[in-house]
């Protein structure tokens, strides 16, 4: 049998009626997966919500979480109720759902402690869809975990979205309903997974080597001032790039320094926060002496260029297009920063017709740049499907 995916959308206010009609053109299929993303709409009953999709799709794994928006097979719902199910039939590939929890993050010790925990080794060469509660886990030390006990391996998700506080997102496993940690599901087997995570910047000026630098400030590049060499960009800008570096700037760091030329998928693009003591520059991220940078300014035209550019130069090398693909867009993505709705889903349907997707709208998206994982901001994150 050759694998199959759908993706279903609702947008129906009534959440047993939003159920059916997710539900409905997928029951039939019998998945070995299935995500569902979930609007806070449908509160408070999310534990009906979750069991009544469980019983009506009969799938073997389940894993879901909710979002401020979601993102359908032609759509994002942004801020209106919605409710999105994707569905993957993969004879052959092993499917193994987790849950972890911050106690873990803290206890477990070693990589065989995570391959005995979720069931799965390295030698399996997994792939992972991760979906965690922003305030209730310390992602990025987990990501810096899997990355150590999974070689190779690739881990792309969302964190879950629309809560202002603690215990208002919900993660589903199966038919439960969880307010905390994170759930998750590894893939071995004969399916074919690629990543696409789109920052949105683009570089200005040229690459710098910080000279001097200590925690999360960058003092000097090329044994200069930074805030020197920032004037120094700035003035030799075109007038549309000073006005964008005005209204924010940020900073590239250069994730593989072997490199010999950087393009734009060779940064890890933090933001610059401001001036200390008088010529330094604090960025949101730790910095080292030695390390390269670049700074970039990112706007709505740079965000698509760069996504389409991404996406059409990843589907030109597969052999075969994808047939299923799951979309993690930041919230501040959508009509927040493109002034229309359905960009990024419309960007992958014009570059993969007819691959089934959904997703949502993150608080934080996760996916690699070079050889490791990171959390992201205002960033497309997507990981594509196709049978091996």
């Amino acid at each position: 049998m050759s694998m199959v995916f759908r993706s279903s959308l609702s947008t129906n206010a009534d959440t047993g009626k939003a159920v059916s009609e997710a539900c409905a053109p997928i029951a039939e299929l019998q998945p070995d997966l299935v995500l569902c993303f979930i609007s806070h709409h449908h509160g408070p009953d999310f534990e009906e919500v979750a069991s009544s999709i469980w019983e009506k799709i009969n799938a073997r794994n389940l894993i879901g979480c909710t979002g401020e928006s979601i993102i359908g097979p032609d759509r994002e719902v942004e801020r209106a109720p919605g409710l999105a199910i994707w569905a993957a039939k993969m004879p052959g590939v092993r499917v193994l759902p987790f849950v972890v929890d911050q106690n873990d993050v803290n206890e477990f010790e070693g990589a065989e402690t995570w391959h005995e925990h979720l069931g799965v080794g390295p030698a399996d060469r997994p792939n992972f869809v991760v979906l965690p509660e922003p305030y209730s886990i310390d992602t990025e030390s987990l990501l810096n975990e899997l990355d150590a006990a999974y070689p190779g391996s690739r881990i792309v998700g969302g964190m879950a979205s629309g809560a202002t506080g603690p215990n208002q997102n919900r993660l589903f496993l199966n038919d439960q309903v969880l307010r905390q940690g994170l759930v998750g599901v590894s893939l071995s087997g004969p399916v074919e997974i690629h990543a696409v995570v789109s920052q949105g910047c683009r570089p200005i000026g040229e690459p710098f080597v910080i000279t001097k630098a200590e925690h999360n400030v960058i003092y000097e590049l090329r044994g200069k001032p930074a805030l020197e060499i920032l004037r120094g960009v700035f003035n030799a800008a075109n007038a549309t790039d000073q006005a964008l570096m005005q209204q924010g700037l940020h900073v590239g760091n250069v994730v593989d320094e072997r490199l010999e030329k950087f393009s734009p998928g060779d940064f890890l693009v933090r933001n610059l926060m401001g001036v200390v003591q008088e010529s330094g520059l604090a960025v949101n991220a730790l910095v080292r002496p030695g390390q390269t940078i670049q700074f970039h300014v990112r706007d709505s035209q740079s965000a698509d260029e760069e996504m389409k550019r991404l996406l059409t130069g990843k589907i030109t090398s597969m052999d075969r297009p994808p047939a299923g693909g799951l979309l993690f867009s930041c919230n501040g993505r959508g009509s927040r920063m493109f002034g229309a709705p359905n960009h990024d889903i419309g960007v992958v349907n014009g570059a993969a017709g007819g691959c089934q997707v959904a997703g949502f709208f993150a608080a934080g998206e996760i996916g690699p740049v070079g050889n490791r994982t990171f959390i992201h901001g205002f960033t497309s994150s997507l990981i594509l499907f196709r049978e091996s």
